[in-house]
């Protein structure tokens, strides 16, 4: 299970995005309520906040779901996939949200360590995608491979 890169590529990403989630929150519901009055004239409804909140965690459940079912390789490469898609939509949401409220969060930040920190998180989703990305050709790879042995024989 853990001997296949594409497992240690999901597993990273996996804790990448945990962290993404789990340290994030609060500066996220902060930038959050920032981008409410920056955008004041378009209402944004709260259960928006409450969806994309949870889709880093979302993320993590699939690589993990996707990491223990190395057996099912077709549905270990559609769970990636969609995971990957996931995380490009949050790619994409990071640099909507970071460009408009990044230099109003670096001002109430207390430290430079959060303030690096903070620079971290704009550029995880990005490293995550990669890595998903990575453990979708390396199960692509195998399953080709197996495919080709049943063929031989």
């Amino acid at each position: 299970m853990i001997q296949r890169i594409q497992s240690l590529y999901l597993l990273v990403s996996s804790l990448f995005y945990f962290n993404y989630w789990f340290f994030g929150m609060e500066w996220f519901k902060k930038g959050f309520l920032i981008l409410k009055d920056i955008l004041a004239q378009i209402t944004i409804p709260e259960f928006i906040f409450v969806i994309i909140s949870f889709i880093p965690l979302l993320i993590v459940v699939l690589c993990l779901a996707s990491i223990l079912l190395f057996s099912n390789r077709p549905l270990q490469y559609s769970l990636s996939r969609l995971a990957f898609g996931l995380s490009l939509f949050m790619c994409l949401f990071s640099v909507f949200y970071f460009y408009n409220v990044l230099q109003d969060l670096i001002e109430i930040m207390p430290s430079k360590t959060l303030e690096f920190s903070m620079y971290a998180a704009i550029l995880n989703p990005f490293i995550c995608s990669y890595l998903i990305y990575l453990a979708m050709n390396s199960i692509k790879k195998d399953d080709d491979l197996v495919r080709s042995l049943n063929r031989i024989r």
